[in-house]
């Protein structure tokens, strides 16, 4: 059966649960990752190179360098960590900062004073993506069904509508 383009645009829709599906697996995989790293990284102590923040009402992030010297000699250098908002000022108000290292990892740095409160809130955030995407889904699935059953509303009859007593 050939559908008219407004119903092709209907399913279209579903690339927005998707989307927000895909942010769930990653935002997830992110929180686990972040864990991981709290609960088995090497302790170590990491020097804060720069900095960079934006306090912009619309748009508020922070990001620290970090060097860690390793156990065996080597450094380890991340330019640019993201860092949460809440904890920029604390991380930042001393020159060194004990971290936690698992080098390979997508999170090879976590700092041991935040990292609790940070792999929750990435949780938080990939809880927060699963809500939307499961209110997304049943939205976009009541929409194609409601047009699969009735039709295009657009495209039906317009009844007359009287108001109030007619006319003697």
């Amino acid at each position: 059966m050939a559908y008219p383009s407004r119903f092709r645009l209907a399913w279209l829709l579903w690339v927005f649960p998707a989307l927000l599906l895909v942010l769930t697996i990653h935002q997830g995989i992110v929180a686990l990752e972040i864990r991981e790293t709290f609960n088995h990284g090497i302790p170590a102590v990491a020097e804060i190179t720069n900095t960079f923040t934006t306090d912009r009402v619309d748009v508020t992030y922070d990001f620290v360098g970090v060097r860690v010297r390793l156990p065996d000699g080597r450094m380890f250098e991340r330019e640019e960590m993201p860092v949460p908002h809440t904890f920029y000022r604390q991380i930042i108000s001393q020159p060194q900062i004990k971290v936690l290292l698992r080098p390979g990892s997508s999170q090879p740095v976590v700092f041991a004073q935040t990292g609790h409160a940070h792999w929750r809130m990435a949780a938080i955030n990939a809880a927060i993506s699963f809500m939307a995407f499961l209110i997304v889904t049943v939205g976009v699935f009541s929409w194609n069904r409601y047009l699969s059953r009735r039709g295009d509303p657009s495209m039906q009859p317009v009844e007359p509508v009287s108001h109030g007593a007619p006319a003697t």
